[in-house]
């Protein structure tokens, strides 16, 4: 009896000891684990599927520029001169042989504003009257009016050249011109140190009539 109440107590104090070491290993590893053990986490935000803007979006190269806090306006970019600036500028009186001449108006003419007879009118030359003449231009020339204005008319208005009968030596070869201006053509050439049988004067030129009958405007200055 006595032994067997002697195996009852050695069978439960080893029951405690074994209750007793299975409730003392939990607490003593968990405090044996430090938190460094545990990885490091971030939360990072989830893009919405709709297209979420990100968390530091890259500057747009496009995007409104940052706003000037000099307090001092920025000025404003110069815009191209526009075509018909250019156009406008680049109108040019037109060329003018300057010349001086009194001579009589041999029909009545209108008197042009520019050397073109779709300009404006002056005013209308009177027959037998003599209007000053300035200069002449391809096709025109420039007049002098009582009133003070400078128009153009038709060269075939006025008494353009003058009748004479001469005869010089030519001190420079000189072209023989069809008109007496510089833009006329062309006819012929004479030479330095040759007779010239002159049969007109008109403005800064001569007419001349050569040996072959023809006739032509030469300039003064082959004279002088």
């Amino acid at each position: 009896m006595a032994h067997r109440d002697f195996l009852s107590i050695r069978l439960a104090a080893l029951l405690a000891v074994a209750v007793a070491m299975l409730a003392w290993p939990a607490p003593a590893l968990t405090a044996g684990i430090g938190e460094e053990d545990f990885p490091s986490t971030s939360i990072v935000p989830a893009e919405s599927s709709s297209g979420g803007v990100p968390v530091n979006p890259p500057s747009s190269a496009e995007g409104p520029s940052a706003p000037d806090t000099s307090g001092t306006p920025s000025a404003p970019k110069a815009r191209p001169a526009s075509h018909s600036a250019s156009r406008t500028n680049s109108a040019r009186e037109p060329e003018i042989e300057v010349a001086d001449a009194r001579l009589k108006v041999l029909q009545d003419a209108p008197v042009y504003s520019a050397p073109a007879k779709s300009s404006r009118h002056l005013e209308t030359l009177t027959r037998d009257k003599f209007v000053v003449v300035t200069g002449s231009t391809h096709y025109f020339l420039r007049v002098n009016l009582k009133s003070g204005q400078t128009g153009y008319i038709d060269p075939s208005a006025v008494e353009l050249v003058k009748p004479t009968d001469k005869v010089f030596v030519l001190s420079h070869d000189a072209p023989v011109l069809e008109k007496p201006n510089r833009w006329a053509k062309k006819l012929a050439e004479v030479h330095q140190g040759h007779n010239v049988h002159i049969v007109g004067l008109a403005l800064n030129y001569m007419k001349i009539r050569m040996k072959s009958g023809l006739e032509g405007f030469i300039p003064i200055t082959s004279l002088e």
